[in-house]
């Protein structure tokens, strides 16, 4: 007998799931403004209702009527969030008197992981909508994969709308990153369909975020692990091997762009300066001045914290930590709150406790996805295990970016985060009891059905 002849999927399904059907899509569109967009999309609603809460507050409810809310705490990964957005929570409310709305922004970090759960809890109500959910990330990958590099263009050019004082896109190159490393991803594992010139535009886009360190590690993490995780080596050699050629032969030329006069020059040079930073070589003094500005940051965090007075505690979520930790030239003229590291973020505010329980919270959730990828490779469920190492080196990507600019401490990608966070547990759980979606929207896209 199948999975579907048991009836998982019905062909109509029961008014209750309406709602959660419509907040799916709607999660999915708004995950695209934000990706596209940034603060612009953001900004859409009436203070302090913007979107992002929009979503929060909606999702709540669809959580409440799923009947699934115990069932998306049920895993170690869930658990440990909900005791994280607990410490959060203590750290939160005693400085909303004295901070205000700050002390609610700056706790969004974890907060946001509210969605985390709404996500696992209408993915197990509906099976089928992880399906949905990969079909809607199929059609946006392949709209990113073109226009990244022009929203990267458009961010960095400071281009505004008339009347306004908004931003056409209002994106940092990190964030356009995470999602340029997630749709190469996909393309690696042979999740869906891409052409050529998709790839080209996909490699000229990631070449047009290569100002952030970041950005750049995000990337190549993302398309190797995918690769030797996906056991895709053959197959993405020869591309990887014609982008570096590309990039020598551009970098002989010398080809150079610089879209205003404070911004950063991108071009090969760039990228192999990138690199060299990373290793801890580099000449160039724009890398190596942010890098020791970062540095010197972390070690007074780490000072009054590890051996400080504010090892339990932290200094809470409401007060700006760069003013607070003598940082006071780059909190005025860059408006700096966070440490451009999330993990010295939450050490910071929520104390060496925090800081535990977010590192143990991600290690349980990559442990999580590898166990069901190998479980998944024992089964020969070669779909599943694609799907699950996707999600993985999504994630992993972002939180790359987020060890060196402020990445998740805001909607653009913080939503986006917790969400795939959600996916992942939610994946896991679908996989390790058999329920398997019942329908196959297409043939790219059909997980495997067992009889």
């Amino acid at each position: 007998m199948t999975r579907s002849a048991v009836g998982i999927r019905p062909l109509a399904p029961p008014a209750p799931r309406v709602f959660g059907d419509v907040y799916v899509g709607a999660v999915c569109l708004s995950l695209a403004g934000y990706a596209i967009l940034g603060k612009t999309f953001a900004s859409i609603g009436v203070p302090p209702l913007y979107i992002g809460e929009i979503l929060l507050a909606a999702g709540l409810v669809a959580l409440g009527r799923s009947g699934c809310g115990l069932a998306a705490m049920a895993t170690l990964p869930s658990r440990l969030l909900l005791v994280l957005i607990a410490w959060v929570v203590a750290r939160t409310l005693p400085y909303l008197g004295l901070w205000g709305a700050d002390a609610l922004r700056d706790s969004v970090i974890v907060t946001y992981g509210a969605f985390c759960f709404i996500v696992v809890a209408l993915v197990i109500e509906e099976p089928a909508r992880l399906e949905r959910v990969l079909a809607s990330y199929h059609a946006f990958a392949r709209v990113y994969g073109f226009i990244g590099g022009g929203c990267a263009a458009l961010a960095l050019s400071k281009v505004m709308i008339p009347g306004t004082s908004l931003q056409v896109v209002d994106l940092s190159p990190g964030a356009i990153a995470t999602h340029l490393a997630g749709a190469a991803a996909f393309a690696v594992l042979g999740l869906g369909r891409f052409s050529r010139l998709w790839m080209a535009a996909l490699l000229v886009g990631m070449v047009a975020v290569t100002s952030s360190r970041g950005a750049m590690l995000a990337c190549v993490f993302a398309i190797l692990a995918a690769t030797v995780l996906g056991g895709r080596v053959r197959q993405v050699a020869p591309v990887i091997a014609l982008g570096v050629v590309a990039l020598l032969v551009v970098s002989l030329i010398g080809v150079k762009v610089q879209f205003t006069p404070d911004s950063r020059v991108i071009g090969p040079d760039q990228i192999i300066e990138g690199f060299k930073s990373i290793l801890g070589v580099s000449d160039a003094s724009n890398f190596e001045a942010t890098k020791e500005f970062r540095t010197r940051w972390w070690a007074t965090i780490q000072d009054y914290t590890f051996a400080g007075p504010y090892f339990w505690s932290g200094k809470g979520f409401g007060v700006n930590i760069a003013m607070e930790d003598g940082y006071q030239l780059w909190a005025i003229s860059e408006g700096l709150r966070s440490p451009h590291n999330a993990s010295m973020t939450v050490l910071a505010r929520a104390g060496v406790p925090g800081l535990a329980l977010w590192v143990t919270l991600f290690a349980a959730w990559f442990a999580m996805l590898v166990h069901s990828m190998l479980l998944a490779r024992r089964r020969k469920e070669a779909r599943w295990a694609k799907i699950l190492v996707w999600i993985a080196c999504y994630g992993a990507a972002i939180l790359i970016e987020a060890s060196f600019n402020v990445t998740l401490e805001g909607p653009m990608v913080g939503i986006w985060f917790w969400c795939l966070f959600g996916l992942g547990i939610a994946a896991s759980m679908m996989f390790r009891s058999g329920l398997f979606p019942a329908t196959v929207l297409d043939g790219s896209f059909g997980l495997p059905e067992r009889s």
